[in-house]
């Protein structure tokens, strides 16, 4: 078949590389990106894509899209700017940190962050039997959230390039069978892509989306900001919902008698009460006290060197009293007879709050504590002078903590970049958007059950980037550089013989970098500078003296050089 050349020609190229470093962060692999010139800034947390990184990012996404389509899914694209009525229908038109667009008179559409809606709103056409379930369609696509935590260069962006995929079935063993499969293909995406090894599978927590955890593949990274818990047990979960035993104090110490002593109003930290009492930090107790929306107040205590996870704190509540909340108001404190720094639900304090502890209020005594006003104090604190309601797991677990699966092994933290995740979306869309199908007695079912799975590909991209960042340059896997191969003429007299031949490697379908500038500031030294910075994997050199023989000077990438004849 005919197949046209697409050699890149540097000499026509207008994006050139930097000499030297810039330095915007401490972030080294971002530097190392903008003096390539792969990426430019457009404004806070977005970038332009320039012809390098952008090549990159279609390497990527085509290995995805390989994996997906071998997998049995169908590719489609959904539109970007989607109606209002589609979202009322589900009762997400209001979510804030999706775009919303005016247009004409008092019409108003919303910048799609996610396609759940357009998905369920398509398939309510095309499912109608039993026999169409499962299937699944994916999408590559540009995503738009106003983020309210967009920060540093990666993190949370407010928008990126997403493969998001749908499934639906008939119930729950229908996807646990396909849910192998899926996990089969992502596994082989990151293994084709080289981060696989440092790349494992946790439980975590997507309530925005669903109401239960998901699962997100996490790439193990000193900078970002997740951290992953394991065990050798398997155990592998976002720090979110982690949980882990925590560590025994003084334990075996002698339960001393509860004393209310003056203090000073200043105490109000943790580092202020600890220095004021000489005491470690974990001997301080805190109080969080809370507010339901029907406007019962709840408070969850804990040791003051650990931190109230919220979302544990939200599924117990929601179980308890199926109720939202929010944290109370210093004016709030105030109709409660107590103040902030110094709540203290003691036995006879004639709190009006219901008082849930953290389980590892168990593994120390005598604690300090408030006394419910400024400048009070309470001394040799103990559970038993407490009015605790109930124990639970309220936690962020931390260093030190064991295993509940493994007796007496420490948990092990790692920080990692998320790059992908699931959640189960039951029937959250299906159902208002009236999706049934007749089961095999001809009966109509009107529960479908409802998954989705993401790929974060530009994330994915910058965390490849770090992953394979050394102290000059991105060690790119073969498979994901911009260009398969580069050559450098040296010699105007030269560029025919390197054309011929780059066309030779275009016919076996390599991509390639002619450099053929010319100018007197390209010596070899900037050509072989800037094949080291774009990391391409195969070098060749063609001068006079290798043209005396026929031949170019071969180097692949990790290997000796060699002389090669045309």
């Amino acid at each position: 078949l005919f197949k046209k050349y697409f050699m890149l020609k540097l000499s026509n190229f207008p994006f050139s590389t930097l000499k030297t470093r810039p330095k915007i962060s401490d972030n080294i692999s971002t530097s190392i990106l903008l003096q390539g010139s792969y990426i430019r800034q457009a404004m806070a947390w977005a970038y332009e894509f320039l012809p390098m990184w952008y090549r990159v990012l279609k390497n990527i996404e085509n290995i995805i899209r390989e994996e997906m389509d071998l997998a049995g899914y169908h590719e489609m694209l959904f539109s970007i700017l989607t109606p209002k009525e589609l979202w009322e229908t589900t009762d997400r038109w209001e979510i804030p940190e999706y775009f919303k667009v005016p247009g004409w008179g008092t019409t108003e559409y919303r910048i799609a962050p996610t396609a759940e809606e357009n998905v369920t709103n398509i398939f309510k056409e095309y499912i109608q039997s039993y026999k169409d379930l499962p299937t699944c369609v994916y999408q590559i696509q540009k995503k738009f959230r106003n983020e309210k935590r967009a920060k540093s260069w990666l993190l949370r962006w407010r928008e990126f390039v997403m493969k998001d995929a749908y499934s639906f079935h008939a119930d729950i063993k229908d996807f646990e069978e396909f849910y192998k499969w899926v996990i089969k293909a992502y596994n082989t995406i990151f293994d084709r892509l080289g981060i696989a090894k440092d790349t494992v599978m946790a439980d975590a927590d997507w309530w925005a989306i669903s109401d239960k955890n998901s699962h997100e593949f996490q790439t193990f990274l000193d900078i970002w900001e997740d951290v992953i818990v394991m065990d050798s047990s398997g155990y592998c979960y976002n720090l979110e919902l982690a949980s882990g035993i925590a560590d025994e104090k003084n334990i075996s110490e002698k339960e001393e008698k509860l004393e209310i002593i003056d203090s000073v109003a200043e105490i109000v930290t943790m580092e202020k009460m600890a220095d004021y009492f000489k005491a470690p930090l974990w001997k301080m107790l805190k109080t969080v006290v809370y507010k339901t929306d029907s406007g019962k107040y709840f408070s969850i205590i804990l040791r003051w060197d650990l931190d109230v996870n919220e979302l544990k704190v939200e599924k117990f509540i929601r179980k308890k009293f199926s109720e939202w909340f929010k944290q109370a108001t210093e004016e709030d404190l105030q109709t409660l007879w107590t103040v902030r720094g110094f709540v203290t639900p003691l036995k006879n304090s004639n709190l009006k709050i219901i008082n849930f502890a953290d389980e590892s209020l168990k593994s120390a005594k005598n604690y300090f504590w408030g006394a419910n006003s400024l400048a009070k104090s309470s001394k040799n604190v103990n559970i038993s002078d407490l009015d605790i309601l109930e124990f639970g797991d309220f936690n962020e677990p931390i260093e030190g903590f064991t295993s509940r699966n493994i007796p007496n092994e420490k948990l092990v933290f790692k920080r990692a970049s998320e790059v992908w995740n699931i959640f189960h979306l039951w029937n959250k869309y299906t159902k208002p958007f009236g999706i049934t199908y007749l089961d095999e007695n001809n009966k109509t079912v009107d529960n479908v059950e409802m998954w989705c799975y993401g790929i974060w590909v530009s994330r994915l991209m910058w965390v490849m980037a770090e992953y394979f960042m050394t102290e000059n340059w991105i060690t790119w896997p073969e498979n994901v550089a911009p260009y398969t191969h580069y050559i450098i003429v040296i010699w105007e007299e030269n560029i025919e013989k390197a054309e011929k031949l780059a066309k030779e490697l275009e016919s076996e379908w390599k991509t390639v970098i002619l450099d053929d500038r010319m100018w007197k500031k390209f010596w070899f030294w900037q050509k072989a500078s800037d094949c080291e910075l774009w990391w391409i994997p195969n070098r060749i050199v063609i001068s006079p003296k290798t043209l005396e023989t026929n031949s170019y000077e071969f180097t692949k990438r990790g290997q000796q050089s060699e002389i090669i004849k045309f």
